[in-house]
């Protein structure tokens, strides 16, 4: 997964990749890469698919949350996000996504192979683990999706109260583009379209107040799934970062996502 001549290749804060763990995608891309080894032999893999504008190290908290069960945790930067390479937030093919998720947990998967894996996708991140498990049911054993994107809510001015999201540098605060929305509103119309071939068994954690990702779109996913095994938990008064949310909500709803997991392995 790692190259041998990348001394010439940098991340976009101008580290050369040869001194950042990473991969390296279908496309040739380099993609910055972090992994959270529990002690002693994992029982089971994780992959956390971070949302628009943010990285995979904002994720450290709920990363050792599932290290204490004895889970690998592991992710990447998206194209285009924290250290990956790529234009800021830019796509031409939404399923770029797609298949680096599945290209970085299949060669993950290689070097454990008699253990379960399990995805966790955040906003936008939930649609991309939507289409990953759409793409290879097989390759999971469950997801868990915190505010996934299903169908945009059309206010879209609120966007955080989280001064540590405000003040990362690591966090593309400039405008959303154009392309990158009628690519991303091209896998939401196919998510929708194809809702009840889901089988798959997923938790669904959303805050009502979420201004970004609409709650009737998890609302939809889980009344049209035709999953056996189906969970959906709204959170009254709390808005788009359950993680993140303050008066204790942020721990419940992360107790609750490594409870989910807990429970299936």
């Amino acid at each position: 997964m790692r190259k041998k001549d990348n001394k010439e290749r940098k991340s976009p804060q101008g580290k050369p990749y040869s001194e950042v763990e990473h991969i390296v995608n279908s496309r040739e891309q380099y993609l910055f890469s972090k992994e959270w080894k529990p002690d002693g032999n994992p029982s089971a893999l994780l992959f956390i698919c971070h949302g628009v504008a943010e990285h995979c190290l904002r994720y450290d908290d709920i990363a050792k949350r599932y290290n204490d069960l004895g889970i690998l945790v592991f992710a990447h930067d998206h194209i285009g996000h924290g250290q990956s390479e790529g234009d800021r937030v830019h796509l031409t093919d939404f399923m770029h996504y797609v298949e680096d998720v599945i290209q970085h947990v299949t060669e993950k998967q290689k070097l454990y192979p008699d253990i379960p894996v399990f995805i966790y996708g955040h906003s936008m991140g939930g649609a991309i683990t939507i289409r990953a498990m759409m793409e290879k049911p097989t390759l999971f054993r469950g997801a868990v999706l915190s505010g996934p994107a299903v169908i945009p809510s059309p206010e879209t001015a609120t966007t955080t109260r989280i001064k540590s999201y405000q003040n990362d540098p690591l966090v593309y605060h400039g405008y959303m583009k154009a392309k990158w929305g009628l690519c991303t509103l091209s896998c939401l119309q196919y998510i929708q379209a194809h809702l009840n071939t889901i089988e798959w068994p997923f938790l669904i954690l959303h805050g009502d107040e979420d201004k970004l990702c609409s709650l009737e779109g998890s609302q939809v996913l889980y009344d049209r799934a035709a999953s056996t095994d189906k969970t959906i938990k709204v959170y009254k008064g709390a808005y788009h970062q359950l993680h993140h949310e303050p008066e204790g909500v942020g721990e419940q709803s992360v107790d609750e996502m490594v409870n989910w997991v807990k429970e299936r392995m």
